[in-house]
């Protein structure tokens, strides 16, 4: 008989493999990630140079006594040649792909390895088949649980049909079969598996040390980690960049007339307009119990619009409970001198927009005050 517990841990794995493979992949984040980082490019390097293997591998096996040089076998690893120059090229000089192309990469990858296993001589097959391992590491980092799942049964499925291909040839005996093909499957199958359960599970550990539990919108800590790619890329860009410091009027009133449970609710909504009317320019994060601040880079003829938008994007009649905020925003031009001085410019930003937060609520709270620097 199962016990309670026994039964509790069963249903929580399950659970637990049941989001694993259902969660949405944030494709445009591992592209951003990718190519907002130095180490992007080595990464683009790498898979580069990854694939250009492949096809010098087709140009070697060629060569093979038993290869099949039928005009159409050729013809085909001509056409893989082509295709894997084509790709390592893109690889180097375009930014890394969103969801479509790390697809379609996966997608030839497999199906040129497949198609190599019939005309490379029969001999070699299940050691092509440990190519797959390289492809299930490019699905572990880069592709959903979905699309590695069906790269491993695909990966599996071709191994099996080699391993009982190569039996029926009479030239290994059935134990030697087995464990190679045991090996096999272990390297394309089980480590790509286990790869990715565990970088999930750090992955969401690590996005959640950095994330508001109420809101989902930044913490403290979030916001440190993103201003760093915020700002910057503003300047670049010669935009402005500004600290938006919001905060909720009166809100012990919320939460006395209506109670925590709907004062809760009402940060949540408050959280959401935020990042609708804000998180496409930068990032929004909670600061304090109904504090909220961005940092955003957009236009010189944007930024106004933007910081004085924030009301009317927080303000909807039909709203429960109708709440009025506080803005303070401190404004930094592309051309700014403090850019220049010895100073950390996000921390004196963030300071002064705090100010004029407060400086709006001492005049009564349900408007905007802002400055430049």
């Amino acid at each position: 008989m199962i016990s309670t517990s026994n039964r509790r841990n069963h249903h929580s794995a399950a659970g637990a493999l049941r989001a694993w493979f259902t969660q949405p992949y944030d494709y445009r984040w591992m592209a951003d990630f990718q190519n907002s980082r130095p180490a992007g490019r080595i990464i683009r390097w790498v898979l580069a140079c990854l694939t250009l293997n492949f096809g010098v591998l087709a140009v070697v096996s060629l060569f093979s006594e038993d290869t099949t040089r039928s005009p159409l076998a050729i013809a085909w690893k001509s056409a893989l040649i082509v295709m894997v120059v084509a790709v390592s090229t893109a690889w180097i000089t375009r930014p890394f792909p969103g969801r479509l192309g790390v697809v379609a990469f996966a997608v030839f990858a497999d199906l040129g390895t497949a198609s190599t296993l019939w005309i490379n001589p029969l001999t070699d097959a299940l050691l092509t088949c440990t190519l797959f391992a390289v492809i299930g590491t490019f699905c572990t980092f880069c592709l959903s649980p979905r699309w590695l799942l069906a790269h491993l049964v695909f990966a599996v499925t071709c191994t099996l049909v080699t391993a009982a291909a190569t039996y029926s040839r009479g030239e290994v005996d059935i134990a030697s079969l087995i464990f190679r093909t045991n090996v096999v499957l272990l390297t394309i199958a089980a480590v790509p598996l286990v790869s990715h359960l565990l970088i999930t599970m750090l992955t969401d550990d690590a996005r959640r040390s950095l994330l508001d539990p109420l809101t989902g919108l930044a913490n403290r800590r979030g916001l440190d980690a993103a201003i760093d790619d915020v700002w910057p890329r503003g300047r670049e860009k010669d935009q402005c960049s500004a600290a938006v410091m919001i905060d909720i009027d009166r809100f012990k009133s919320v939460n006395d007339l209506y109670g925590h449970e709907e004062g809760d609710a009402v940060i949540v909504r408050v959280a959401q307009r935020l990042r609708a009317h804000l998180g496409e320019y930068g990032v929004v994060a909670r600061t304090g119990g109904e504090e909220y601040l961005a940092v955003v880079s957009t236009s010189r003829l944007h930024i106004d619009a933007l910081v004085h938008g924030v009301r009317r994007a927080l303000r909807d009649p039909e709203d429960p409970i109708a709440v009025t905020v506080s803005v303070g925003a401190a404004i930094v031009h592309a051309g700014s001198p403090v850019w220049d001085q010895n100073i950390d410019v996000v921390t004196r930003a963030t300071r002064m927009a705090d100010s004029m937060m407060y400086e709006a609520k001492a005049a009564g709270g349900n408007r905007i005050a802002t400055t430049e620097l």
